[in-house]
């Protein structure tokens, strides 16, 4: 890749500390988005009953953020390479806390209902604007690093929800909890408007021949990222599936109580954030990221298949479960810098949009597919989905590998 084809290398030497300032921006703005997520789960009862509503309606809030972010993801893509990453990321980052802080000012159902779609519209922002950023922003030898941090920030996000609204909800009602944890992202907001000028983002625009949308459309359609896109689906399903039924798997194929199976859940995302670390300075030590992947993915798929076997003890069991959870980590950087690489510069925003649009079907679709499995077989189906699935992406990165030409703007 030459230095015009590669944004970061266009920005010319910046410090450590510029650098760090660039990943701690944006990862606080990928925790904020993260937390909000799941921030509902922990006051669903105490909104039931002040609202007046059941679960399945609550439950419909937390569908509809989710629709919306998935819906604008791509156009907020196909934005971000025609604007500009920083504006873009703002404007998000302000819609999405301001939704949240109007959410807790509220009593009626229907207006949290669209307040938590509009938080959702802004939710579409993060990845594409993120990656485009880090790119520019961030040296070639740490951009692994950065990008593992920066998916260490999203799993904090989703830890810190039972520690901090609990809290909230202990000295306070659900409306405040709400109002604080959206004043907290307004305030994240404005920070990274004080200090725009930080981060980059040196893919030129101003001069770009028309015909934007024809030319994201080729790049998509291109082997390569479909390929990606396909593996985002993959892998995404196989850590859903663990992430989501493991405890149903425990309890009804072991025995142990919930409580327990909780304890051994935990275990496992601790292990995925982790390895997500150690992912980062692997992703920097070496440029086959494809042969990182095959063989992490390869680990992952023999441990569930392991697992799904039945031969297994409890604890050597839930050994592989901590295997695949480092695994699960460990490709993230990889995978965030092959998609990087085979992405033309100018097309980043969407192409990310769209690939990462997987995770979303992935995430969305397993559970209910792993799901059903339980129901007409064993638990232990989980994990041979699991093993299915992760077999799978390698086959996606196999075929992202075939040497062809890359996708349109490289060679």
């Amino acid at each position: 890749m030459t230095a015009s084809e590669n944004p970061a290398a266009e920005t010319g030497p910046r410090s450590n500390g510029q650098q760090m300032a660039v990943i701690g921006l944006i990862s606080a703005g990928h925790f904020i988005s993260h937390f909000y997520v799941i921030c509902l789960a922990p006051l669903y009862i105490a909104m039931s009953k002040d609202l007046g509503v059941g679960f399945a309606e609550l439950g419909l809030i937390s569908s509809g953020f989710f629709l919306a972010s998935a819906t604008l993801q791509m156009p907020a893509g196909l934005l971000v390479d025609r604007i500009g990453a920083k504006r873009v990321l703002f404007v998000g980052m302000f819609v999405l806390s301001a939704a949240i802080t109007l959410a807790g000012l509220t009593e009626s159902y229907w207006a949290l209902l669209v307040l938590f779609m509009v938080a959702g519209a802004g939710n579409c922002v993060f990845h594409p604007c993120d990656y485009v950023i880090m790119s520019s922003s961030i040296a070639e030898d740490k951009l692994g690093r950065a990008f593992s941090i920066h998916s260490f920030s999203g799993s904090a996000g989703f830890f810190a929800v039972p520690l901090v609204m609990p809290f909230l909800m202990g000295i306070t009602d659900w409306q405040t909890s709400l109002f604080i944890v959206g004043i907290c992202g307004l305030v994240v907001a404005a920070i990274m408007l004080l200090l725009q000028g930080v981060l980059k983002d040196t893919v030129s625009r101003k001069k770009q021949p028309p015909g934007q949308l024809s030319r994201t459309k080729d790049a998509l359609f291109t082997r390569r990222i479909l390929s990606h896109f396909v593996y985002f689906i993959t892998s995404s399903a196989a850590t859903s599936a663990l992430s989501g039924l493991t405890i149903v798997v425990l309890v009804a194929f072991y025995g142990v109580t919930e409580k327990l199976a909780g304890y051994i859940l935990l275990a496992y995302l601790i292990a995925a954030s982790v390895g997500v670390i150690v992912g980062g300075v692997i992703a920097d030590k070496t440029k086959r990221h494809d042969f990182v992947l095959i063989v992490t993915m390869l680990i992952a798929t023999v441990v569930t298949a392991v697992a799904a076997m039945g031969i297994l003890s409890f604890w050597l069991c839930v050994v592989m479960l901590v295997i695949a959870g480092i695994t699960k980590g460990v490709v993230a950087p990889s995978r965030d810098l092959m998609v990087r690489n085979d992405a033309p510069p100018a097309l980043l925003g969407g192409v990310v949009a769209f690939v990462t649009i997987g995770f979303t079907i992935g995430n969305g679709a397993a559970p209910a597919i792993a799901g059903w499995l339980v129901d007409v077989g064993s638990p232990l189906n989980v994990f041979w989905f699991a093993a299915a699935t992760s077999l799978a992406a390698i086959g996606c990165v196999l075929v992202a590998r075939q040497d062809a030409p890359g996708p349109v703007g490289q060679k």
